[in-house]
């Protein structure tokens, strides 16, 4: 109630019945003198005619009113006479000054009344809302109740109050899943770290203390803290590219490019490993199909596919295939590798998710992911298909749109 009292909008309203009142007042003094001075007038008028002979309960007759003016000349009586020299003009203008103030005051104070009922009802309707919303911001399972009638501004308030605490629950568990995302990937990623800074820290520790160790051991410590410090500038890039993936700030320079020429330059990039590993790419792929996509960054996620064959399958061969239709274009890669387990296929894109028949220590486990977020990046999608025993095919599938050239 106090705070009801010390909002302005009850002093204004009372100001206004205030107000009101004074009109009231000044309205019906002069409406009083009018009304007074036509029936003391016209009272005149009547008392003539009945002296000059004149009907009294009929209407006045000029001629009696002439008469009486006549009888009463001697006194300066006549219907020009002031009404305000009569003796009953104030008690007729009092008489209806009470009248039509009473009247207008009693409309006024009816305003009045009804006027502060409804603003007292918005009051405590948003009171209610005020309440809700405190609840809500410190728990977001609270419920905004919709208070007022339903087409009223109140009403409208808690349906845009209750719109505003969905978005704060949206927000709020997003910011917790990212959160979450977060703290896991930097314990997986100071884990892969820690891994290969052992590696090189025992090999450094037996490079300074052991004095006696051969050429042939020195040179093999040194090769492998190389190999581990490799491995991490590798991670550390790879993490850095994911983090500009996941938050957005990656600007792709989308132009139409020859798939056969994206692919070509992905195998040029990965060569030495594929030479290192036996691994041979059959691709026979068309030079007409064209795609609107960033090259360098598709050329990436291609080479990360690749490169997950190359060190996780034991293949012997990639075979590259695109098709092309009305609907969509499609580069297929297919390894004759071990297979993916079903039960592992949908995690094969998480971030550093468990490989099978991992050969490879020095992998990142980001590459997948990474792979993935480009070609969605490039309005495509990434498709898995595995048997055991039988390998993986890995399809880029991109729906056509306008921007789309076959």
């Amino acid at each position: 109630m106090d705070r009801f009292i010390s909002n302005r909008a009850p002093r204004r309203l009372l100001l206004i019945f205030l107000i009101m009142l004074a009109l009231s007042g000044w309205i019906s003094y002069f409406a009083a003198q009018k009304c007074a001075d036509i029936i003391v007038s016209e009272q005149i008028e009547a008392e003539l005619s009945a002296i000059g002979g004149g009907k009294f309960t009929g209407a006045p007759e000029e001629s009696a009113v002439a008469e009486g003016e006549a009888i009463l000349k001697k006194y300066s009586i006549s219907k020009a006479l002031p009404p305000a020299t009569m003796h009953s003009y104030r008690s007729v203008r009092k008489t209806i000054f009470l009248v039509l103030f009473g009247l207008l005051s009693v409309a006024s104070a009816w305003w009045f009344i009804i006027s502060l009922c409804e603003i007292m009802a918005i009051f405590r309707n948003l009171e209610k809302l005020r309440n809700d919303c405190i609840k809500a911001a410190y728990d977001m399972q609270t419920a905004i109740t919709l208070y007022g009638e339903e087409l009223g501004t109140v009403h409208r308030v808690c349906e845009s109050a209750e719109k505003l605490v969905e978005c704060m629950r949206s927000t709020s568990l997003k910011l917790s899943m990212e959160q979450d995302f977060l703290r896991n990937f930097l314990t997986d990623l100071s884990h892969q770290i820690k891994t290969a800074l052992a590696v090189v820290r025992l090999n450094t520790d037996m490079l300074s203390e052991l004095d006696d160790l051969p050429a042939e051991r020195r040179d093999k410590l040194s090769d492998e803290i190389q190999l581990n410090l490799d491995g991490m500038e590798s991670l550390v890039i790879e993490a850095i590219k994911l983090a500009k993936l996941d938050t957005n700030t990656v600007e792709y320079r989308m132009e139409p490019n020859r798939v056969c020429d994206v692919f070509a330059l992905a195998v040029k990039r990965i060569s030495p490993l594929l030479r290192k590993r036996n691994i041979s790419i059959n691709a026979n792929l068309s030079e007409d199909i064209s795609l609107v996509c960033d090259k360098g960054w598709l050329c990436e996620a291609i080479e990360n596919i690749i490169k997950n064959s190359a060190d996780h399958s034991g293949c012997t061969e990639i075979i590259a295939e695109l098709t092309n239709n009305p609907i969509m274009t499609t580069l297929a890669i297919s390894d004759n590798g071990n297979g993916i387990p079903q039960d592992e296929i949908p995690k094969l894109f998480d971030r550093f998710s468990s490989k099978h028949h991992d050969t490879s220590m020095y992998s990142s486990g980001l590459g997948m992911s990474i792979a993935q977020k480009i070609v969605r990046g490039n309005n495509g999608e990434i498709l898995v298909y595995s048997e055991i025993g039988k390998g993986t095919r890995f399809e880029f599938v991109f729906i056509k749109s306008g921007s789309a050239k076959c």
